[in-house]
């Protein structure tokens, strides 16, 4: 293939998504925890690759780092919220994490509403 051509772009893929799985090599918790991060890691960078591809390597890092952002955010969320986290969790995971962090911030907003009321 000449340049410019599609080997190009896959290989600026390629090159995005062994970086970016880099910064799961040091979180290794235990075992059991170090392979859930290892499996939801190779789960984003996948959905990412599939999903902005197309745009090339700034658009599967674009879309790594908003989704290891989203995931990390949500670890951080108070233990009040956990039940809502799970549900929109359950629903969304395969869609993506920034949909879950968007579902529970909207569904975390609703309670302290009626909560209000």
């Amino acid at each position: 293939m000449g340049p410019g051509g599609k080997f190009t772009i896959r290989r600026q893929v390629i090159v995005c998504i062994l970086l970016a799985s880099a910064e799961f090599l040091p979180c290794a918790v235990s075992a059991a925890d170090n392979t859930k991060e290892e499996d939801l890691g190779a789960d984003i960078l996948y959905r990412c690759y599939y999903q902005m591809g197309e745009f090339g390597a700034e658009g599967v890092d674009t879309c790594v780092k908003g989704e290891l952002s989203a995931m990390q955010a949500l670890k951080m969320y108070p233990q009040e919220a956990s039940e809502i986290v799970q549900r929109c969790t359950e629903r969304l995971e395969p869609i993506g994490w920034e949909m879950v962090k968007s579902c529970a911030d909207r569904e975390i907003a609703a309670t302290r509403e009626t909560k209000k009321d």
